[in-house]
C-alpha cells in the first residue's frame, strides 16, 4: 500500500484514538477535529496504513476548495521521523511540482526535505522550531481581578478588520480577513475592551487547537492583560476538557521563561517546525539554498511588546 485516503468514518476513528495520546498529539488531533467539524474544506487525510499507521498527512485535494489562507499547505504528524521520511517520498503523496508548506513537522525531519529538494532543483526555507508548552495542572490558574475601567469578553467578527491590521505585517498568509473570521467564528478566544468597546488585547485560537495571536496595543502592554487573557483563554479550555496549549520559538528564553512562571510545561513531543518549498521556476535548476528565520533576541519588555504565540497558519513562509 503506498497509501490510503481514509473515508469519513475512519477519520472519525482517527481521532478517537489520537484524542487517548493528548496532550502530545494536540496539534494533529486538533486538525483533524477542524476537519471532521467542516473546517478545513477542500483536504483529504492520508495515512501510510490503515488501521496500524504510523504517519498522517492532510492535503488539499482540491485547491479550488481550500481557503487561500491554507493554500499548498500539507499538515503532518509521525510517530517517528523514519516513517515519515519514507512516506513522503512514496509516489503520488506529496506533489513535488507545487510549492508546498509543511506544518507539524518534526525538526529532525528538515534535512530530509533539504535533500529531496536537491533532487529537485527546489529552494527551502524553514522557520525556527517551537517548543509545545502547555497546562497540564489537574485544577485551572486563577483569574487575575479585573480593573473596573475594562471588559473582558469574547472576540466577535467586529474585531476582525482590527485584528487582520494589527498583523499584516508579520504574517505570510493570504486573506487574513478570512483566515481571522474563521478564527473568531469556529474558536475560543478571549479580548479586553474598554467601556467604549474598543478593541485592547486578546488572544485567540488556531485551527491546530493552540492558543495564538496574543495582541496587546503598545500603551497598555504594562497593564496586566497578559496574565488577563492567558488565564482566560485557559480557564476556558479547561471547563470544557480541552487541552490548553501553546507553540513558543525554541531560542525565545524569556518567553519561555514567562510561560513556566505562567504555569505551563514543556511537552516534548509536541515540539514542531514549518517548512517551505518552492519548486524551481525553470527547469533543471540544480542549487538550493536553505534559509532559516531566526527570532530576534530581546529583553524582557521586548518579549512583552511583541509577544506572540505561534502555531500553524500564520508562521508559514
Amino acid at each position: 500500500m503506498i497509501y490510503q485516503i481514509l473515508n469519513e468514518n475512519e477519520v472519525v476513528e482517527l481521532e478517537k484514538e489520537l484524542r487517548k495520546t493528548l496532550p502530545g498529539t494536540a496539534k494533529i488531533y486538533y486538525v483533524i477535529r477542524s476537519f471532521v467539524n467542516g473546517n478545513l474544506q477542500g483536504y483529504e487525510v492520508l495515512v501510510d496504513n490503515w488501521p496500524s499507521w504510523s504517519c498522517i498527512i492532510l492535503r488539499p485535494h482540491s485547491e479550488r476548495q481550500v481557503p487561500r489562507y491554507f493554500s499548498h499547505t500539507y499538515m503532518c504528524h509521525s510517530k517517528s521521523v523514519t516513517a515519515l521520511k519514507y512516506f513522503i517520498q512514496r509516489p503520488g503523496v506529496i506533489n513535488w511540482e507545487e510549492p508546498v508548506t509543511f506544518t507539524g513537522l518534526p525538526n529532525d525531519i528538515i534535512p530530509v526535505i533539504t535533500e529531496l529538494s536537491r533532487k529537485h532543483g527546489a529552494t527551502v526555507t524553514s522557520k525556527e522550531s517551537r517548543f509545545m508548552y502547555c497546562w497540564t495542572k489537574p485544577e485551572p490558574p486563577p483569574l487575575p481581578q479585573i480593573p473596573d475601567d475594562i471588559c473582558l469578553g469574547t472576540l466577535e467578527q467586529k474585531h476582525v478588520e482590527t485584528m487582520k491590521t494589527d498583523w499584516e505585517s508579520t504574517s505570510y498568509r493570504e486573506d487574513l480577513e478570512g483566515y481571522f473570521s474563521g478564527v473568531v467564528q469556529n474558536f475560543d478566544s478571549s479580548c479586553v475592551t474598554d467601556k467604549k468597546g474598543n478593541l485592547l488585547a486578546y488572544i485567540c485560537m488556531q485551527y491546530n487547537g493552540a492558543m495564538a495571536m496574543l495582541y496587546i496595543r503598545p500603551e497598555f502592554r504594562q497593564c496586566g492583560y497578559f496574565n488577563i487573557l492567558l488565564s482566560d483563554l485557559t480557564r476556558k479550555r479547561l471547563a470544557k476538557t480541552e487541552v490548553a496549549y501553546a507553540f513558543i520559538p525554541v531560542q525565545d528564553t524569556q518567553l519561555i521563561k514567562l510561560a513556566r512562571e505562567f504555569g505551563f510545561e514543556w511537552v516534548p513531543e509536541g515540539n514542531m517546525t514549518w517548512i517551505r518549498y518552492n519548486p524551481p521556476a525553470q527547469p533543471n535548476r540544480l542549487s538550493n539554498v536553505t534559509k532559516t528565520v531566526e527570532a530576534k533576541s530581546s529583553n524582557l519588555e521586548d518579549c512583552l511588546n511583541h509577544f506572540k504565540i505561534n502555531a500553524i497558519p500564520l508562521t508559514t513562509l
